[in-house]
């Protein structure tokens, strides 16, 4: 297990030192603005405690979404740092133990049972850094890596309708995206993104309600659709704007 406190406070300092470098960019028109959509397919196990048979490999589809800010460092770099969320459930069998529960769902007498799926939902703090591989009229082809806290809101045991969402309000761990995509020009004022990536690493704190309290490990390939907007400095102020890749 990893020290979480330590982790998030050394995380924090770098992200706090993003935000003056994105506001000052401001007159510098380096600083743009991103909305996403982000359906994805998550792999996990079919069961995080079967043993015979053993469980197999299985997946479904989640969606999330993420606003986020990108300064140019350069021509071609650029960092960035987002807020998101995603609601990703798990359809595998997992025992929840009864007797671990806080009250007033607390039960000493009823054995544990299993559960049909798992549903997380997710606050992700995702700081990128990207490169422009290629760049042609209106396009760009852009390869970077994305590195993204996951802070769990809370989970939803499947099962027995009465049970609420938990609330959890912890870390739960983190993501190490590589990611490639593309931002393209429909015209001189606004542009759209997309891009593919797939999380390398994506740790998991154990569950606290089971018995045998598993990680329930699991990945994820997840597409990024969006528009984004350019920063522009006016007599007036700070004006935001569509702007084009070039």
């Amino acid at each position: 297990m990893y020290d979480q406190t330590l982790f998030m406070k050394l995380f924090f300092i770098v992200a706090l030192s993003l935000v003056p470098v994105l506001a000052n960019a401001q007159t510098k028109e380096k600083v743009m603005v991103g909305l996403q959509v982000q359906p994805e397919l998550t792999f996990y196990r079919s069961s995080y405690i079967a043993v015979n048979p053993p469980p197999t490999s299985r997946s479904s589809v989640n969606t999330g979404f993420n606003i986020y800010g990108q300064y140019q460092v350069t021509g071609r770099l650029y960092i960035t740092l987002g807020v998101g969320f995603i609601s990703r459930r798990l359809n595998t069998d997992t025992d929840f133990n009864l007797a671990l529960l806080p009250e007033p769902y607390y039960d000493s007498i009823l054995p544990f049972i299993v559960t049909k799926y798992v549903s997380y939902r997710v606050l992700q703090i995702p700081v990128g850094l990207g490169y422009s591989l290629f760049k042609a009229n209106n396009t760009k082809i852009n390869a970077g890596v994305t590195f993204v806290p996951n802070f769990l809101l809370n989970a939803n045991y499947g099962r027995i309708p009465n049970y609420p969402a938990f609330k959890k309000n912890y870390w739960q761990g983190y993501s190490v995206n590589p990611n490639i995509g593309i931002d393209h020009s429909l015209t001189d004022r606004i542009a759209i993104t997309a891009a593919i990536a797939y999380s390398v690493v994506n740790t998991v704190r154990a569950e606290e309600y089971s018995s045998k309290h598993p990680e329930l490990e699991h990945e994820y390939l997840q597409l990024s659709l969006g528009i984004k907007f350019k920063f522009l400095k006016t007599n007036r102020g700070i004006l935001l704007c569509p702007v084009s890749v070039n």
